[in-house]
């Protein structure tokens, strides 16, 4: 992204309002805001640009969404200083802020941003913990193909609490997966080794997945798994199926749980959470024991692991 060209009030013909806020979770004055999407529909409109999408990772390919956050910044320390002294006059103040901009060259920009013929974007995404999140921010590079961010690359006149400062937009933006089979195969990724990046490809255009669901056939290969037989991806390293593997992973689950709790023992979730775990575990974890008869769960939400010969016959096969 080149250097931002410093916009000046003279050369706006429009502009937007809105309102934010000190903030209750932070002590300091903030430098910056998410902004309201509906208050500044006319200078980013991001619903023209949010969209649905399907993501390509490891052969499993995902429904997703794209969601595109703006956010303001200011440098300017006279207007810290006067922000300072308004929140201590009252912190629950409505701060106005007045965004000034081209529209004639800024609509321009807009209209000549084209992504329509576009099929995938290619990218690496950090497995991290999107397992657990579900998503990723994405890098400049990958929004510079869906968003016209060149249209921003201003720092722009704003009015903020009646001072005139120049700002910074940010668009963050992220995609959001909604495949647990996704979820699940990246947390198998995590534990090997979270710091890892994966091939991704965000596909745009939804014609594009006959070719891709193609592409998967082809890369099947005749190397069977070496415990159940079924074919693996030829350019998996792995000499052993998702599945298997996933039993796996299981077994790791189990041996963590069997630290707190014996074969044959009920407990609740509450439980659980006393022990340290989030619900989003609880929900993983338990989701994949049932999935292989590890465990069961009434009608009031009691979990029951398996009799002992159950878990050890699992954990002896699979561990």
């Amino acid at each position: 992204m080149s250097e931002r060209i410093v916009l000046s009030e003279s050369e706006c013909d429009y502009s937007v309002h809105t309102f934010v806020g000190f903030g209750k979770k932070i002590k300091t004055v903030p430098r910056g805001w998410a902004l309201n999407l509906h208050d500044i529909r006319d200078f980013i409109p991001v619903l023209r640009y949010e969209f649905q999408c399907y993501i390509l990772i490891n052969d499993i390919i995902s429904p997703c969404r794209i969601k595109i956050n703006p956010r303001i910044f200011y440098r300017s320390s006279p207007l810290r200083v006067h922000l300072e002294k308004e929140k201590i006059k009252d912190e629950n103040k409505k701060i106005p802020i007045e965004i000034k901009f081209n529209k004639e060259r800024l609509d321009k920009s807009l209209d000549n941003f084209h992504k329509e013929n576009m099929n995938y974007i290619e990218t690496k995404l950090l497995v991290g913990k999107s397992f657990n999140s579900k998503g990723w921010g994405l890098s400049k590079e990958v929004v510079s193909q869906i968003f016209p961010m060149d249209a921003y690359n201003f720092m722009f006149p704003v009015y903020i609490d009646g001072i005139l400062v120049d700002t910074r937009i940010n668009l963050q933006t992220r995609l959001f997966y909604s495949s647990n089979e996704l979820s699940e195969e990246l947390e198998r990724l995590s534990i090997l080794d979270p710091k890892q990046k994966v091939d991704a490809r965000i596909i745009i255009n939804e014609d594009y997945l006959d070719m891709i669901n193609s592409f998967k056939e082809e890369h099947i290969s005749n190397k069977p798994c070496i415990i159940c037989g079924n074919l693996i991806d030829k350019e998996s390293k792995s000499n052993k199926c998702f599945e298997c593997l996933d039993k796996e992973l299981t077994v790791l689950k189990l041996k963590s749980i069997l630290e707190f709790f014996n074969p044959s023992e009920s407990f609740f979730e509450e439980d659980l959470l006393d022990l340290g775990y989030t619900k989003g575990q609880i929900m993983r974890n338990f989701r994949k024991l049932e999935k292989y008869g590890l465990v069961s769960r009434s009608w009031d939400g009691q979990f029951q692991l398996e009799d002992n010969n159950v878990i050890k016959d699992f954990i002896n096969k699979w561990g």
